[in-house]
């Protein structure tokens, strides 16, 4: 039976992932690092004594890390701090969790892959092609030195949050504002609720392993785009097509990263991009 989760991380996942497992567990405690939130722990994962010191006290059932450098360019440019956070910190919730008996969930990323071909599965091979990837990928390495640990591999997050794909293609229109997105990078679009409550029904049936806990639509940015703006009844001719080529990303991008999700499909459907609108506009006015 599981008493207590501890949530690592206060962004939209870590704070949609509180929301959904307490609704399915009862008690559970989320952390931040710089931005104090109500009802939460401090808890920087790059402090390892702290770390140790707090998941020790708190001796939960189960981790879910969530907390991460995510910034794509960010990472490249500051390649201590993504591998402190990302790998290092990693290893201290690893660490930590070894002691405190608790098994771990650890929330990656689609960007583990290079890209050459997109649909990957679990098992597909792996090759970082960025600072963010490879720190990501080190954090499994990690991960997987424990028993019953659970991989969750998501891509491009999305939610009720301001700063998402989604907001930004919503707001940019609402705006008069053009943009430009890309039409050859592929991925698979994630409603944040929707990779939580994948997660939370990959704990209750105690599964461990690899899972692509991301959106069962492979699809490009550009038309994901378009898909947001014909859900929320918006001008399509504001959206630019563009291609990597023409806009300088600091950081390299998987071509496709798009995720074969059949595997968590034994415990959770994942939902596609006009779905997974359709659902976070339902939660928000209810």
């Amino acid at each position: 039976m599981i008493k207590l989760i501890l949530v690592t991380g206060s962004g939209l996942l870590g704070k949609d992932m509180i929301s959904v497992l307490r609704r399915d567990f009862g008690e559970v405690v989320g952390t931040y690092n710089s931005r104090q939130k109500e009802g939460a722990i401090h808890l920087d994962v790059t402090d390892r004594d702290g770390t140790i010191k707090s998941i020790a006290g708190l001796s939960p059932d189960v981790i879910v890390h969530t907390a991460a450098q995510a910034n794509v360019d960010y990472c490249e440019d500051h390649r201590s701090e993504a591998m402190g956070v990302n790998a290092d910190g990693t290893k201290n919730i690893v660490d930590a969790a070894r002691i405190a008996g608790s098994k771990v969930v650890y929330i990656s990323t689609d960007f583990v892959f290079d890209g050459e071909r997109g649909m990957y599965r679990e098992d597909d091979p792996v090759n970082p092609i960025s600072v963010y990837a490879l720190s990501k990928l080190l954090g499994e390495y990690y991960v997987k030195d424990l028993s019953g640990y659970v991989i969750a591999r998501t891509s491009v997050v999305y939610g009720d949050a301001r700063q998402n794909f989604v907001s930004w293609v919503r707001d940019s229109i609402e705006k008069g504002q053009n943009i430009n997105v890309f039409t050859d990078q592929y991925n698979s679009p994630t409603f944040s609720v929707d990779c939580a409550e994948a997660v939370a029904s990959l704990i209750k049936h105690g599964a461990s392993g690899i899972y692509h806990t991301a959106g069962g639509e492979r699809i490009s940015r550009y038309d994901c785009a378009r898909k947001i703006a014909r859900y929320y009844g918006l001008d399509e001719s504001f959206i630019q097509p563009a291609t990597t080529e023409m806009l300088s990303q600091k950081a390299r991008r998987p071509a496709d990263s798009s995720l074969d999700v059949t595997k968590v499909g034994t415990y959770h459907k994942m939902h596609n991009v006009m779905d997974g609108l359709k659902m976070m506009e339902d939660l928000r006015c209810s």
